[in-house]
């Protein structure tokens, strides 16, 4: 049996899976955040949606700004916000010829 020598495993993989969790995390940690920002302030403050909407927007890319994420974290965020945009004008179309 091999003498155990501390510190000499290769540890290249395990660093990437924690290094990827972390980051899996802070994404999905955010994407929560900006969820329960934009609903707290479209039902319990009372703010319209669209106004929400801007400010959840805006507070998304400072967050991305402050955490240092990459160029995916902005894209996913204006996304979200185009979708519900358009996804919230769709519906107003629709209830009106209603």
């Amino acid at each position: 049996m091999a003498e155990y020598q501390h510190g000499s495993m290769e540890v290249t993989e395990q660093a990437r899976t924690f290094s990827s969790f972390i980051g899996m995390s802070v994404w999905f940690g955010g994407l929560t955040v900006l969820t329960v920002f934009f609903l707290a302030m479209t039902f319990a403050a009372h703010v319209g949606w669209m106004i929400a909407l801007i400010i959840t927007t805006i507070v998304g890319i400072l967050m991305g700004v402050a955490l240092g994420l990459k160029a995916n974290w902005y894209a996913t965020v204006i996304g979200f916000a185009a979708v519900s945009f358009f996804s919230a004008i769709i519906a107003g179309l629709v209830g009106s010829l209603l």
